[in-house]
């Protein structure tokens, strides 16, 4: 009997329960070292308590904290997909004691669908670092007559009527993700959007939806056992699921897409603030002990500071406005 699939909620657990390890030294600017925090630290996770993003806010506060001489306290600002903790921040006094545990939803997808925003993604926040990125996976229906990535996209073209996908709710990383490549094959697709992933992921199995994008912890998680994955949206085969080929390995050139996490300030930050966060959460970041939770979480480390993140924000803004555009969505 093969040996049961892990549950989203026991990665999440098994992330929290892993015991604290020593965090590496590393060289900080001058300027960075005499910039330290005079009271305790708000790190905003947008979301309630329990996900994988609040896993990730409470890991880096741990580690953090003990280095900068002030509590980081973890505060959650669900609501609205993230964009209350996101205008919590943007109103904060930059003076280097408000943090933002960022996500594309809050930063640059809220505005390529055209939510109206109490705040501006790009000119409001300073960018510090690019946390970690985690691919979404491209599953098929067992029932569809195909074997690989280049049978389901060969499919999808010639079907005289249009398949059905499913994504984890309209404007979300998986409908877009799915729009970018439905336009750049050329492929016949209808979306079906859902509450989450779980009763989407029931419905492919049932052949009720053709295909879908899912997260690789969501992939994990799933209890069947029986998920045909044809492709991850990695630029490299992704560790958690090594014997999955990249959409690009699969002929799609150069389609990467990233559910990615990031650390930005208010906007007019001191630089010195700036930097000292950076080298800190860099150092949390390198640890063994944040390497094997986010591993737990389907994610792997980034690193990328505060000037290749802002680019990376500008570039994501772009991207999923032009996907987005034709689209007609309405949020508001």
């Amino acid at each position: 009997m093969p040996a049961p699939r892990p549950t989203r909620r026991l990665l999440l657990a098994s992330a929290l329960a892993l015991p604290a390890l020593a965090l590496p030294s590393v060289t900080r600017p001058a300027a960075a070292q005499n910039w330290a925090p005079d009271r305790p630290v708000r790190l905003v996770v947008p979301f309630a308590p329990g996900g994988s993003q609040d896993v990730l806010g409470r890991l880096f506060a741990q580690a953090v904290g003990a280095t900068v001489g002030q509590n980081v306290v973890v505060e959650n600002r669900g609501g609205a997909g993230g964009l209350l903790g996101a205008e919590a921040v943007a109103r904060a006094a930059p003076d280097g004691t408000t943090l933002l545990l960022a996500t594309a939803g809050q930063l640059t997808i809220a505005k390529a669908i055209g939510r109206r925003l109490p705040y501006d993604p790009i000119a409001d926040f300073a960018p510090i670092l690019h946390i970690s990125d985690s691919p979404v996976a491209l599953i098929a229906a067992p029932n569809l007559p195909v074997q690989d990535l280049a049978g389901l996209l060969e499919m999808a073209r010639r079907a005289p009527q249009p398949l059905p996908y499913a994504s984890t709710g309209i404007g979300t990383n998986t409908h877009l993700i799915m729009e970018d490549l439905k336009a750049r094959e050329r492929l016949n697709l209808e979306h079906v959007p859902y509450r989450g992933a779980a009763a989407a992921l029931n419905d492919l199995m049932a052949g009720r939806i053709a295909m879908m994008f899912v997260s690789v912890p969501s992939v994990l998680g799933f209890s069947g056992g029986q998920l045909r994955v044809v492709g991850v949206t990695s630029r490299t085969r992704f560790p958690a699921v090594a014997e999955v080929p990249t959409l690009i390995e699969g002929g799609v050139a150069d389609f990467e897409a990233s559910i990615w996490t990031g650390l930005v300030a208010p906007a007019g930050t001191p630089p010195a603030a700036v930097e000292r966060w950076r080298a800190e959460f860099t150092a949390a970041l390198d640890s063994d002990l944040v390497k094997t939770r986010l591993a737990a979480l389907g994610a792997v480390p980034n690193g990328a500071g505060a000037e290749a993140f802002g680019a990376l924000l500008q570039a994501d803004l772009e991207r999923w406005t032009r996907v987005a555009a034709p689209l007609s969505i309405s949020m508001d």
